[in-house]
């Protein structure tokens, strides 16, 4: 059975900055494709209970200014 606390855990997120990145494959900004180009990404790592999981978000230069 496990342990009445386990939806409480301690949850982080790290956003890192915008970067600079050649879409070497198809990612999708905004509902469309967007291949070949350089666009803009950045790295959000989430941590759970000694787990991290990492992920990418895509953007394009208006994304960036409007942060």
């Amino acid at each position: 059975m496990l342990d009445p606390g386990y939806r409480t855990v301690p949850r982080k997120q790290i956003v890192h900055a915008w970067r600079p990145w050649f879409a070497w494959r198809p990612v999708q900004i905004h509902g469309r494709r967007v291949w070949l180009k350089t666009i803009y990404r950045r790295c959000i790592n989430t941590y759970v209970d000694m787990d991290d999981w990492e992920r990418w978000e895509y953007g394009d230069l208006f994304d960036v200014l409007k942060e």
